[in-house]
């Protein structure tokens, strides 16, 4: 090959961009890669035997994650406008992000300042493109956090404002009283509206405590603010006592606060100030005192009717009894007289007397009920279930009852004996006599351990109820069906003893279809 040889000038050429300091790529007009410097290599994280003979954009894809560049086209188009004006072009900033090695299918972030230059031969041929490019990536991403730390910057101080605003707003609007007392002598530096209507006519802002509300002086209010002040500690008081003069001409008066005292530190950490929180719960006192009294008073008018009833009970049993006996001597007086028109008469007094028995003895057992339930001893419920089956077996065989029991899951409840056996009896022989006349009765007595409760159910299969019934179910005397003998005290009887342990009864029912009854009875240690 000779000293003038045209390809080998041309290799030569090449060759000594490779080494150049700065980044280049070399294209043909046909944009297949000839070569390229080190530090394009570098800069690109290629090798060059990766690039030689690749056509272009082959070798340097579009990123799909950043469609937005369009680098591949803006380069070609660079590309095609030197190849027709044969001029250089300076291209504007490119993104334009390169394979990573480590990650394939992954891209590197790269930004360029791109020129294309035309070499053209001695005869005025264009032999290749010059694609110098200086990797300006670190100022970009440095101009990109610089942005990002600015805008954030002026996001904080923007939500700092309306931070702030909104607090003012807060201030302005809340229902509690608030102000921010400055310095030794307390002075008011700010005062919402609600503290200000403590003080309607009173001007504040400005003042030192004592000279804008003088019967503050010597005050507990006046200690404690001065104590916060003195030690930073933050201090609160419940339904605290004040008397406050509202208006110049009007008479002192009591009211009560929740407040909270809090120390303000200024930039040395030094206190500088007290806020001021305080809501008037007045009303909600006044409310509670007066519930109190009621309770009280409630509590002295039971006792009352307590002593009334028992002594009803008491007194009149001797009398009744006295009664009885004269009714029965009466009526052995008249044995040998059967037409006689006392007769009738006799009987109407017997049944008066057995009413007024009967009503002594409900009257009793009223009484009974208020009292404080006995302790809960361990009883084992199938035992206490079979016992009170005894005492209704009449009942039982009378109607052709069935009494269904599952009481596995509670084999031994702790509920006072007495109480569990009234409840039980009065439920299940409610059932039964309550029957529904077209079908035998089927009783069906179960027991529940729930979390805390033993939930006792019976459910039946008799007449059943309306919801307006329902309603007034439990209420003492009251009754719904009187072709069956009753008093309307059991019911009344099964939920008082249920409440005084604690308990609830729910019932749900349904008319000619039955009726089910849960009694939760509060676990209590034993």
């Amino acid at each position: 090959m000779s000293a003038t040889d045209p390809s080998a000038s041309l290799a030569q050429q090449l060759r000594a961009l490779e080494t150049v300091p700065d980044s280049y790529i070399v294209v043909s007009p046909e944009l297949v890669i000839l070569t390229a410097s080190n530090a394009y290599l570098a800069d690109t994280l290629k090798r060059r035997d990766e690039l030689v003979g690749r056509y272009l954009f082959d070798a340097f894809p579009d990123n799909p994650a950043a469609p937005q560049a369009h680098a591949v086209r803006n380069w070609r188009t660079s590309l095609e406008h030197v190849i027709a004006t044969g001029q250089p072009h300076q291209m504007a900033l490119q993104h334009y992000d390169v394979l990573d090695p480590e990650r394939p299918g992954h891209f590197v972030e790269r930004h360029w300042l791109p020129r294309n230059t035309p070499v053209f031969d001695a005869q005025g041929q264009l032999q290749y493109i010059i694609h110098s490019s200086v990797n300006v990536t670190q100022e970009v991403q440095a101009q990109r956090a610089l942005q990002q730390s600015q805008g954030r910057e002026q996001e904080a101080l923007l939500v700092a404002e309306q931070e702030r605003l909104r607090l003012s707003q807060l201030v302005l609007q809340a229902p509690a009283a608030m102000c921010l007392l400055q310095g030794p002598t307390l002075v008011y530096e700010l005062v919402n509206p609600s503290y200000q209507q403590l003080f309607p006519d009173r001007a504040l802002l400005g003042k030192p405590l004592l000279e804008a509300v003088p019967e503050f002086q010597g005050s507990v209010v006046w200690e404690r603010l001065q104590q916060v002040y003195r030690t930073g500690k933050t201090h609160q008081d419940q339904e605290m006592p004040v008397t406050l003069t509202r208006m110049a001409d009007s008479e002192p008066a009591q009211r009560y606060f929740n407040h909270t005292f809090q120390a303000r530190y200024n930039a040395q950490q030094q206190v500088d100030g007290v806020f001021v929180f305080a809501f008037d719960v007045s009303e909600q006192v006044l409310a509670r005192q007066q519930v109190q009294a009621l309770n009280q008073q409630l509590t002295r008018v039971n006792a009352d009717l307590d002593s009334f009833v028992y002594m009803a009970t008491h007194d009149l049993k001797a009398p009744i009894n006295n009664l009885e006996g004269l009714v029965q001597a009466l009526g052995e007086t008249l044995a040998d007289q059967p037409d006689t028109a006392a007769r009738p008469l006799l009987g109407m007094m017997e049944e008066a007397v057995t009413r007024f028995q009967r009503t002594l003895g409900q009257l009793s057992e009223v009484l009974r009920l208020h009292q404080a339930p006995n302790p809960a001893n361990s009883i084992e419920l199938a035992a206490m279930v079979a016992d009170v089956r005894q005492d209704l077996l009449p009942a039982l065989q009378q109607t052709g009852g069935q009494l269904a029991v599952d009481v596995a899951a509670c084999p031994i409840v702790a509920i006072p004996a007495k109480s569990l056996r009234s409840v039980l009896y009065n439920l299940i022989s409610n059932a039964l006599k309550y029957h529904h006349p077209e079908r035998q009765p089927l009783v069906c007595l179960s027991c529940q351990d729930q979390e805390g409760w033993w939930c006792l159910c019976v459910q039946d299969n008799g007449l059943g109820l309306t919801s307006d019934q329902q309603v007034a179910l439990f209420t003492l005397f009251r009754r719904f069906h009187n072709h069956v003998e009753g008093s309307g005290l059991g019911l009344y009887t099964v939920k008082k003893i249920v409440e005084n342990l604690g308990g609830r009864v729910e019932v749900q029912s349904e008319l000619g279809v039955g009726s089910t009854f849960q009694v939760y009875i509060p676990k209590r240690a034993h």
